[in-house]
């Protein structure tokens, strides 16, 4: 990363750190680190440095852009497949990503599921991504739906649509999956099923996104799609996209202490390193912990 800024390295929740040790060297300066907490989940985690101009989060339109380039001025939202387990009492998402869907069940899914969505007035199309996009037609309500990223191991009681439409074609998307011929054949083959679809992510493309930075660096399509849509006039900061990573040692490896840090986790907690701090003699008694 060339950033002259600030380096945010955006991390998972801490606990997937749970049990490792940090390095002697890291310790030290652990131990000037500055904490606060701030809101949990993965969308307030880039909502604290991504910033579309127009009102709301489209991601859909966002995620669009960046892989096909054909989101216009249409409507989007994407439909993520997921896997449900039925409790005795509702739902739950188990899984949202990590299917590893080829293209050739991308598209028995699709010529099982859009005939439901095209009743509505509403184009299924697939993502190059493992993912599936609704194009929306002006005058058709968007549903407001929790982020398919905050999602897991969640009740999915109290996050459905109010919408009838949107109420019909997510138990219409539940039915139509946990039929298709497709499921058993990823169970016999030791996959997760693909049970349901998760709308979100609904808008229009913004007319570009605010945010500080040089350069990013994520294998993430959501965070690719928001780095390209930049403002005018460029940033000095750089953001470097680690919470895919599960080992301690690795997110080291990305912390020079020469460079301004914060360390973005997305249970929430956040902590600050100044380069100056490395002189100070002041040391916490406690530092931070997994």
């Amino acid at each position: 990363m060339t950033g002259t800024g600030k380096r945010i390295l955006l991390l998972p929740e801490k606990r997937r750190f749970a049990g490792q040790q940090p390095s002697t060297a890291f310790t030290g300066l652990a131990r000037r680190f500055t904490t606060e907490v701030l809101e949990p989940g993965e969308t307030h985690q880039l909502q604290r440095y991504f910033h579309p101009r127009d009102a709301g989060w489209p991601l859909a339109a966002l995620c669009r852009q960046c892989e096909s380039g054909d989101a216009g001025s249409e409507f989007w939202l994407r439909a993520d497949p997921v896997f449900l387990q039925v409790e005795m009492r509702g739902a739950r998402v188990m899984a949202w990503d990590g299917f590893n869907l080829t293209e050739s069940e991308m598209h028995a899914m699709t010529a099982a599921l859009q005939a439901s969505f095209a009743d509505h007035g509403i184009d299924l199309l697939t993502g190059s991504q493992g993912t599936f996009y609704l194009r929306i037609r002006d005058g058709i309500p968007l549903p407001s739906a929790a982020p398919v990223t905050d999602m897991l191991g969640c009740d999915i009681a109290g996050h459905l649509p109010s919408d009838r439409r949107w109420m019909a074609l997510f138990n219409e998307s539940q039915i139509v999956l946990h039929n298709h011929p497709l499921n058993v054949i990823r169970q016999q083959n030791g996959q997760l099923p693909v049970n349901g679809l998760w709308f979100w992510g609904g808008g229009i493309m913004p007319s570009s996104v605010e945010h500080g930075f040089e350069t990013v660096m994520s294998n993430d399509v959501m965070v690719r799609a928001l780095a390209q849509q930049m403002s005018p006039g460029r940033g000095s900061d750089a953001l470097c996209d680690m919470r895919h990573l599960r080992s301690w040692p690795e997110i080291e490896a990305g912390f020079d202490p020469a460079i301004k840090t914060l360390f973005d986790f997305s249970d929430g907690t956040r902590w600050h390193w100044q380069p100056e701090w490395r002189w100070y003699l002041w040391r916490r008694k406690s530092i931070p912990v997994f």
